[in-house]
């Protein structure tokens, strides 16, 4: 840190690193601060004088003048929500309440070997207690622990989930019964662009992010 200092204040004219070490000792330790000090203030420092401190002062130059900052504006989208029917809303119900249920499937020694990532994988090999279904090894994936046709994909509000990565993607959604999901891959600018076309469009996002102008 007062390397960096002593590095920043030796640019100004007639410093070198003993004045700017004394400098950096009287607490200036950026030219910005030179610039905020009073010239009076940098003369009474010992071994630097009023010529000196006159030179300093003019080689720093003039502070920056400082900018009002505006209190951010946050841009919420209105809350959009879809009229479903009561068979809808039950299969979304029993859908909730089948996950709160459904086992965490995994490969085959999963929590031994650090090289298999702790994901479904088909079971295999004639040794396999897992594809033979024994008790205690992990459930595998069968029927009975999927979601309810009708409602399969569909976010727990209600809409289907549309991923998009372009403005123009939002063209084709339909408000009524769609949601805008953004991609993982969109940069911040683009993000906005779509975020904003979108609360234009009367579509509901899934996953809005806070924007600040």
């Amino acid at each position: 840190m007062e390397e960096d200092a002593i590095k920043q204040l030796t640019t100004l004219d007639g410093i070198g690193k003993a004045k700017a070490k004394l400098l950096y000792e009287a607490g200036y330790e950026t030219i910005g601060s030179i610039q905020k000090a009073d010239e009076k203030d940098i003369a009474d420092i010992k071994g630097i004088g009023e010529k000196l401190a006159g030179k300093i002062k003019k080689s720093a130059g003039e502070p920056e003048p400082e900018v009002e900052e505006k209190p951010a504006q946050v841009i919420v989208a209105p809350e959009i929500f879809i009229i479903i029917d009561d068979e809808t809303k039950r299969l979304l119900d029993v859908r909730k309440k089948q996950k709160s249920k459904k086992p965490h499937f995994l490969q085959t020694d999963s929590h031994k070997k650090k090289k298999l990532k702790d994901y479904w994988r088909r079971p295999d090999g004639i040794h396999n207690k897992t594809r033979y279904g024994l008790k205690g090894k992990c459930p595998r994936v069968e029927r009975g622990f999927g979601s309810p046709t009708l409602v399969k994909g569909l976010h727990p509000s209600g809409f289907e989930d549309i991923v998009v990565s372009t403005p123009s993607d939002l063209d084709s959604i339909k408000a009524q019964t769609q949601a805008v999901r953004i991609a993982h891959t969109v940069g911040r600018r683009k993000r906005e662009i779509i975020e904003k076309k979108a609360i234009e469009l009367g579509l509901k996002i899934l996953n809005p992010t806070r924007r600040e102008q």
